[in-house]
């Protein structure tokens, strides 16, 4: 057991160095081959002859397919090199009745929302702002960098949750774990002068860390009292870089909740709507809930110089 778990730490150690050099160089042919070394081949396994070659060969043609329609900006998934499903599920999406957009130009802003007068947008296809909504979090106060930072470090089995499968985000930081995350030097932490801004994001997935940081919001009042909720929530922060240009293939509409900094949010009509809808932009601030189907909008985020923004993210539906 202790063999296994050694070597699944040195693959996933290789993996990042590919990661890391795919970030300053680009993705290139070499990069291609150290991949399909590390993760298309089951250490047990010994193909031989043409078997092995065909096997090669399809895995390199299929990530070939994937190297032309994936932006250049695409985010570098923790697990390996290119984000394989987000093509297939791209691939597979339904094509988008564009009335969804058609004359969207600005979110809708609401105010002082209870759940009866929220009842008309609850599963509106526009994107929503509702201003001051979270106020009363003590997450608003208390979130930090080094609350997080303590409650993962003094967790038993905290970091091994997100490689059990509970989702973790780089976007374009050069971070690959959480754990790299919370031993950055405490300058760059800090995002003092002369260091690189970062921003991760992550679920919440282990019991005890959960059922803590719950204690500090809830989901938003006005939501409708009979949806669906996920079983966890998501976290994401950082400094100026936010998220690049995505769909989430999730089964429900998304909330995020903006508990510390300001953000600004970009999103765009699939390519099937772009000739009749608009990309549009807008920013939020502490104490917003935006809701937005992402399954649908595109979507990116940017955080203005010098702020820390923190966020709470999940769906209903």
């Amino acid at each position: 057991m202790q063999k296994l778990t050694n070597e699944r730490k040195n693959k996933l150690k290789k993996l990042r160095a590919i990661q890391k050099n795919a970030i300053k160089s680009g993705v290139n042919w070499s990069l291609l081959k150290q991949y399909n070394l590390i993760c298309s081949f089951n250490r047990e396994t010994n193909i031989k002859g043409s078997n092995k070659s065909l096997i090669l060969s399809i895995i390199i043609a299929f990530i070939l397919l994937v190297i032309s329609v994936i932006v250049s900006n695409v985010f570098l998934s923790v697990r390996c090199i290119l984000p394989n499903n987000f093509l297939v599920w791209e691939a597979t999406r339904p094509v988008a009745d564009c009335v969804y957009c058609q004359n969207v130009t600005r979110p809708v802003i609401l105010w002082d929302v209870t759940r009866r007068n929220f009842a008309n947008y609850s599963y509106s296809s526009k994107p929503i702002i509702v201003k001051n909504a979270i106020k009363h979090w003590r997450a608003t106060k208390e979130f930090s960098f080094n609350m997080f930072r303590k409650l993962y470090e003094g967790t038993a089995g905290s970091y091994e949750s997100l490689e059990d499968g509970c989702q973790f985000l780089n976007f374009k930081s050069d971070l690959f774990s959480l754990q790299e995350v919370f031993n950055m030097p405490e300058a760059r932490a800090r995002n003092a002068p002369g260091q690189e801004p970062w921003y991760v994001g992550w679920g919440n997935c282990h019991p005890d860390i959960l059922s803590k940081v719950r204690q500090y919001y809830d989901v938003p009042e006005f939501l409708p009292e009979d949806a669906e909720y996920p079983a966890t929530e998501n976290i994401f922060f950082g400094y100026e870089i936010g998220a690049v240009m995505h769909l989430d293939y999730i089964p429900r509409l998304m909330w995020q909740g903006q508990v510390r900094g300001n953000k600004t949010w970009t999103i765009a009509p699939v390519p099937e709507c772009d000739h009749v809808c608009k990309t549009i932009e807008f920013y939020v601030e502490p104490g917003d809930v935006v809701l937005l189907d992402t399954r649908i909008w595109y979507h990116a985020t940017r955080i203005p110089k010098g702020q820390f923004s923190i966020t709470v993210q999940s769906e209903y539906g």
